[in-house]
């Protein structure tokens, strides 16, 4: 059978405090994999010669797939789908979730032929199968294609009802060893995901288009069969769960946590995505158990401390709740990272400054709390980057212009903000990573682990007295930070 390149995008982000697998390529390739499809994947992030690794493999190539998110990862996507027109005529079929939320715009690409929205599992292996045999795409769903001039829409999908079905992830594919370096804990590391959406309607948040609202979770069974795979065939010792809402359902979370007890299974692990509403309804028995089972840190979306924000953008939390639910988990969890976005609109100063002091005290009521800003971001197809639209933000035209919104420098389009408080949300951004002693385990390299240490003084300073006069260290690290990539 023939040849599918696929390609992963540099993020051009941090990428010093480790790389993560290609989780959602290994899971685009499952399906056409299992049918005996030739697969090479090209990671930009690990391949430095990706250019020449490209032009080899595009010598019989069927078709050349490319994923992307929003903001500089479509940077480097569209270089890898330029490179590709340059040197070959083979299709380019394009993914991911900025597609999926911009797809008219993203198809008028020049460098684009195919784009298939929504999840790609089952859609990319028809794609491949009829650019193999010569037939049309009209007949495969959730597709956006060129044809004859024209731009033609297949409709929608339907979401993938049983994620237990899909095929196990081909790491087969990928030197499994350059993935390891991201830090948890001690020993390897590796990432999982086992479910897929979120059920919640936060305004500034993907999943309201992308997933519909909707939650599906693989069965607690096929979680723990995922997991002994990686721990027995790799030597996992630590698994962070990139589940969006990895505790939506507490029921398959005590299984889960039930299963790695029984089988005994020797690993730590942390979640990307769990609720304050999930971790409040959780009973101390139940956090007691998942500690004992390996659950070392947490990550929370705590996103402001102002009452008015956090129901302007619909994230269905209070401040009394939040607190409650911090203490509570003081005594369980060992680390607990909570996240808080700046700079939306409407938010006034002191909204902002309510925040930082809810940080704090978020901090001085659980002693292993990393507080961590990030200035908003527009996504688009969220309500509210529609509400950025009301005050000002000019939406991008194209792909080019959408990878330069990103944390760094999404402030730079945001007409309501003036120039102090972009001084103050860059102060807040930079010296949260580095004031808590709780950040090390985010940091891979010892040199960048040794640069924080020396600086948490005066990042702890900056953040907590709103000092963000002469940032010279800031532009300095930046610099060094940036010369890595």
């Amino acid at each position: 059978m023939e040849k599918i390149v696929l390609i992963q995008p540099k993020s051009g982000e941090w990428e010093f405090a480790g790389i993560r697998p290609p989780d959602s390529l290994l899971s685009v390739a499952a399906v056409p994999y299992k049918k005996g499809y030739e697969i090479k994947i090209i990671d930009q992030r690990t391949d430095k010669g990706w250019k020449t690794t490209l032009k080899k493999e595009l010598k019989d190539a069927l078709c050349v797939g490319i994923t992307s998110m929003t903001g500089p990862q479509l940077r480097y996507a569209l270089e890898a789908a330029r490179f590709v027109k340059e040197n070959s005529d083979v299709t380019v079929v394009w993914g991911g979730i900025h597609g999926s939320l911009m797809p008219e715009q993203t198809i008028k690409s020049k460098y684009i032929d195919i784009l298939v929205t929504g999840e790609g599992d089952y859609s990319f292996a028809e794609v491949v199968e009829a650019l193999e045999e010569g037939k049309g795409l009209s007949n495969i769903k959730g597709l956006y294609y060129k044809e004859k001039g024209e731009i033609n829409n297949t409709g929608r999908r339907k979401l993938i009802a049983k994620l237990d079905e899909l095929p196990d992830l081909p790491y087969g594919l990928i030197d499994i060893e350059k993935y390891y370096g991201f830090d948890i804990n001690a020993g390897r590391s590796i990432t999982l995901m086992t479910s897929r959406g979120c059920p919640f309607r936060c305004a500034f948040c993907y999943n309201t288009t992308y997933y519909r609202n909707t939650w599906r979770g693989m069965s607690a069974k096929r979680t723990i069969e995922k997991i002994k795979y990686v721990v027995d065939n790799f030597g996992i010792k630590n698994i962070f769960f990139q589940d969006d809402n990895f505790c939506a359902n507490l029921k398959r979370f005590e299984d889960i946590v039930n299963g790695i007890l029984k089988e005994k299974i020797d690993i730590t692990w942390g979640l990307m995505g769990a609720r304050v509403s999930s971790l409040k309804l959780m009973s101390d028995s139940l956090l007691d158990k998942a500690v004992k089972a390996g659950c070392v840190n947490v990550d929370v979306g705590i996103e402001s401390g102002s009452e008015r924000i956090l129901k302007l953008i619909s994230k269905d939390n209070t401040i009394p709740e939040i607190l409650a639910v911090n203490k509570k988990l003081a005594k369980h969890f060992y680390r607990m990272k909570y996240t808080f976005i700046m700079g939306i609109p409407t938010e006034t100063e002191e909204e902002l400054l309510q925040s930082v002091r809810f940080a704090i005290k978020l901090c001085k009521d659980n002693p292993h709390v990393l507080p961590l800003f990030f200035v908003y971001c527009a996504y688009p197809g969220t309500s509210l980057c529609n509400l950025a639209l009301r005050h000002g933000f000019k939406e991008p035209k194209n792909l080019e212009e959408w990878s330069e919104i990103n944390y760094e420098t999404a402030h730079l389009h945001y007409p309501w903000l003036d120039k102090k408080r972009i001084k103050m949300l860059k102060n807040f951004e930079f010296a949260s990573l580095f004031a808590s002693k709780n950040n090390d385990y985010k940091i891979k390299s010892p040199f960048f682990k040794l640069m924080a240490r020396l600086y948490r003084p005066i990042a702890k300073l900056r953040f907590e007295k709103n000092i963000y006069q002469f940032p010279m260290e800031i532009k300095i690290i930046r610099k060094i930070s940036h010369s890595l990539e």
